[in-house]
């Protein structure tokens, strides 16, 4: 049993390892995006729009602490992005198999879902609910005069 939990975190380790750039890369956006525009997607910062992951890692935390309908009503597609991640982590990390086609076949089913559910809360929910929420003092709000005003009557025309 100690040697099985030896090489899985070996196999953390040289993740870890491999992908240190990537890792402080993505730590120094965090920090930089957090302090200029107090907000961490690149979506939200350029547009104000919330993108199709919003309230996804909000929902997950809900998911993790056993409040379900808050998890569902922050974002519908948490559980299914859980499940995947648990799914990846297992194979990656316990087994050594790594990404497998069933994983990428539930990844792009998933994927297709959020978008559609993204669509789905953009027309019925934006601008008024959270996490589906605009956010000014976004980059083309103060590039573009009336960009807020034109973007949130746009999307209640379409409800």
């Amino acid at each position: 049993m100690k040697n099985r939990i030896q090489f899985i975190w070996e196999r953390i380790r040289n993740d870890v390892t491999s992908y240190r750039d990537v890792i402080a890369a993505l730590l120094l956006y965090y920090a930089a995006a957090r302090i200029i525009f107090h907000a961490f997607c690149p979506m939200v910062i350029a547009t104000g729009l919330p993108c199709p992951g919003c309230g996804l890692s909000r929902a997950a935390w809900f998911l993790l602490i056993g409040q379900f309908a808050r998890a569902f009503s922050m974002h519908p597609m948490a559980v299914w992005w859980l499940l995947l991640t648990v799914y990846f982590g297992v194979n990656r990390y316990v087994t050594g198999r790594g990404v497998t086609k069933l994983f990428l076949a539930a990844l792009t089913v998933v994927c297709i879902a959020t978008i559609v559910v993204y669509a789905y809360r953009m027309l019925t929910l934006f601008p008024d609910r959270p996490p589906m929420s605009y956010t000014g003092r976004n980059l083309l709000e103060r590039w573009i005069p009336g960009y807020r005003r034109t973007v949130v009557t746009f999307f209640r025309l379409c409800r």
